[in-house]
């Protein structure tokens, strides 16, 4: 996240996924992103994949720029065009693409998925229930994951310190994210640490005696929601060790423990072969749609364009909740 967006956006996290009434601000949200979302400038490029595929993006190319990266390989630059509007799929029928990518409001979506075209979030939330997370068969690698936290001997404790708190926003979260995403890394701003210090609470895992890293979370109702996770300085040799791991494993087990029913372990992007997001389904978690996000329409016109589902496969949100798109089918 940047700029204005980012910083209300950032505003709504805490009333959205850690209360258990979270109408109004999904509501705001949506109003103040229609104004933004109602019409977008047309941009062509061409991208050689197996063969070259020419895509027409409508809407911010922050939001579109990075899925047809994903999908197809980077491509050349491309300059804004004349705007086109977002909210009839009649009004993009003439563009001659083979791949058309349109920035969309939640509230036109359905539009756009009855005349045939697909519906991408740019992020997907997981959910489970705790007696299913990770379930009573949990796959091999995680079972050997478990396994290599115990062996290690990670404790888990609970605090509110604000120096704690300090620690774990300064050398923790925000240098895993600086390692993970570099300069496009979302660094949590002071205001929503102090939400998050006021309505949750701090877990820090202990090696050996010292913090090695840590996760947050916040209540809403009977869901446990974890918001935040992070290793010492995003030190890799922790991270070989496991403690990236124990961050999530270990407060999963407290909120069990706690009587928590439900985990919500946060958001992923829509790339099935994400790394993240394949961590997530290890643990049996289920993708659901994120009210916060931003949603694409998506139209492949040629074989090219939906063979390239197949190599890079996503999260579609359809009528039935979140499921995964390889290029064919409705």
């Amino acid at each position: 996240m940047s700029g204005l967006a980012a910083r209300i956006e950032e505003r709504l996290l805490v009333p959205t996924y850690g209360s258990r009434r979270p109408f109004a601000s999904i509501a705001a949200h949506r109003s103040l992103a229609l104004p933004l979302q109602l019409s977008g400038p047309v941009r062509l490029r061409t991208v050689a994949a197996d063969l070259p595929i020419r895509v027409a993006g409508i809407g911010r190319d922050k939001l579109i720029g990075p899925f047809v990266a994903r999908l197809l390989g980077a491509g050349p630059v491309a300059a804004a065009g004349p705007r086109r509007g977002l909210w009839r799929p009649a009004a993009l029928a003439g563009l001659e693409a083979d791949l058309v990518v349109a920035e969309v409001h939640r509230w036109m979506a359905p539009r756009f998925r009855r005349a045939g075209w697909i519906i991408v979030p740019d992020a997907v939330r997981w959910t489970g229930e705790l007696s299913a997370v990770p379930g009573p068969t949990p796959p091999r690698s995680l079972r050997e994951d478990l396994r290599k936290i115990a062996r290690q001997g990670f404790t888990l404790e609970q605090s509110r310190s604000a120096a704690d708190w300090e620690l774990f926003a300064t050398r923790m979260v925000a240098p895993q994210a600086a390692a993970r995403f570099g300069d496009q890394a979302w660094i949590p701003s002071p205001r929503l640490l102090r939400e998050l210090a006021r309505a949750g609470t701090l877990h820090l895992v202990r090696l050996e005696g010292r913090m090695v890293g840590g996760s947050c979370s916040v209540p809403a109702g009977d869901t446990l929601w974890l918001p935040l996770l992070g290793v010492l300085d995003g030190d890799p040799a922790l991270f070989r060790r496991g403690a990236s791991l124990a961050a999530l494993a270990l407060p999963i087990a407290w909120a069990r423990a706690q009587g928590y029913r439900r985990v919500d372990a946060g958001r992923t992007g829509p790339f099935l072969r994400d790394g993240v997001l394949q961590l997530k389904r290890k643990w049996n978690l289920q993708p659901t749609a994120d009210p916060l996000a931003h949603v694409m329409a998506v139209l492949a016109r040629s074989a090219a364009a939906r063979a390239a589902f197949g190599r890079e496969p996503v999260l579609i949100e359809d009528q039935g909740g979140v499921r995964p798109f390889h290029g064919t089918g409705p």
